[in-house]
């Protein structure tokens, strides 16, 4: 039994033995709870019903609010709801159920955590009603997805609803970018003009990893054509092995050891890398693969066309961003981003997060990840004009 429970019934106990023995009672508010939502100490990853909360009756009379005992944290006999900005089951929501249980273990006061799902147009009803309508109390966090980053960037009329640099991060779980490989022997022929192309497998043309080849083909000569079409990475994997295309990328792990160590069938190229203070970083597990930054060198493009990169690779930088609405003082953030920092060193977490979201991924905190936000989505409406016209260029889409 809670044991803040315990001692609330024993109090009453006491006032009724004191009131049976004459003695003048002093009035005292029943002891409240949380009111019934979906529980997040469920187990994480696997996605429970979501329930509206249930107003408590009010009282018929007025009775005076329970207190907290002198110097008591400021969660104490609290709930915390984290507004999940797409349906129950996505990676989105499975990461904000794996944080929630890790919320109370290492906030002072050990609040409860509950969960509300509010999907739709992209994350974007979600993100627009947090943003509008909730209050900085410390009550109320968001847990959203990259597609809201990028439908920012893309639409003046979602960058109207809402401003993600208005948020006050509290972290973000990004994870590992794709690593694009070449089939064997042939990066030779990669900045060879006079060679027959390499062939190149997307979707669209809107994978995060194509950047580094449309970029590659623009400012380093890579000698690239692009077959559009595909259904995702498992086909364009198995094309690759067929001999159609000559170029594929992918974030798993164990695919790309498979099929440059194990099977020797393939060579690494580089990495988009995950943006963290301004610069892209390196997979922690493939060390030796520069990213496609680096791998630019002096020819990397400044201005508008490197604007126009950060803002098409960045939003997968702060994945997966846990916010506080506008405005949540100071302090308040300090107990949040505090409590995730702990999160961030416990095995149990980081396991969790390994199972059920990415095998490689990166944890930012706090400003850390505001900064980041601010980065990614700094870049102007010609930025994503800039990538939309190499698309065509190239012939990854149409006008």
């Amino acid at each position: 039994m809670n044991k803040y429970l315990v001692i609330a019934l024993a109090a009453l106990v006491a006032v009724s033995l004191l009131a049976a023995c004459g003695a003048p009672a002093t009035p005292t508010a029943a002891p409240t709870t949380a009111a019934p939502a979906t529980a997040a100490t469920a187990k994480p990853g696997t996605p429970a019903p979501t329930t509206a909360a249930t107003a408590a009756p009010k009282p018929s009379s007025p009775s005076p609010a329970p207190s907290k005992p002198a110097g008591a944290p400021f969660y104490q006999g609290k709930t915390i709801e984290i507004l999940v900005d797409s349906a129950a089951g996505g990676g989105t929501d499975t990461m904000a159920r794996i944080t929630a249980p890790f919320l109370t273990k290492y906030i002072p006061g050990n609040p409860n955590v509950i969960m509300r799902n509010q999907s739709g147009g992209g994350g974007t009803i979600g993100t627009q009603s947090f943003q509008q309508k909730t209050k900085p109390d410390g009550l109320h966090l968001l847990q959203h997805g990259s597609g809201v980053i990028s439908l920012q960037l893309a639409s003046r009329d979602v960058a109207s609803a809402y401003d993600l640099t208005k948020n006050r991060y509290v972290a973000n779980v990004s994870r590992a970018e794709s690593v694009l490989m070449i089939k064997k022997g042939m990066m030779g022929r990669l900045t060879d003009m006079s060679a027959p192309p390499l062939f190149v497998g997307t979707k669209e043309g809107q994978e995060t990893w194509q950047a580094m080849v449309l970029y590659g083909r623009e400012f380093l000569g890579w000698n690239v054509k692009w077959l559009v079409g595909y259904g995702g990475t498992s086909e364009m994997e198995l094309a690759f092995r067929r001999g159609e295309i000559d170029m594929v990328a992918t974030s798993n792990a164990f695919i790309v050891q498979r099929m440059t160590t194990s099977e020797n069938l393939a060579d690494t190229i580089s990495i988009v890398g995950n943006l963290k203070n301004g610069k892209y970083q390196r997979r922690p597990d493939f060390p030796n693969v520069p990213t496609f930054e680096e791998l630019m060198g002096p020819k990397k493009p400044a201005g508008l066309p490197w604007q126009a990169y950060v803002a098409w690779t960045g939003p997968t930088a702060v994945d997966k961003a846990l916010a506080a609405p506008p405005g949540t003082p100071d302090d308040i953030m300090a107990i949040l981003t505090g409590a995730m920092a702990k999160a961030k060193q416990d095995q149990q977490y980081n396991d969790m997060i390994a199972k059920l979201v990415a095998e490689t991924y990166d944890i930012g905190i706090g400003k850390e990840t505001d900064d980041m936000m601010k980065q990614v989505l700094a870049a102007p409406a010609e930025a994503i004009s800039y990538t939309r016209d190499l698309q065509i260029k190239f012939g990854i889409i149409s006008k």
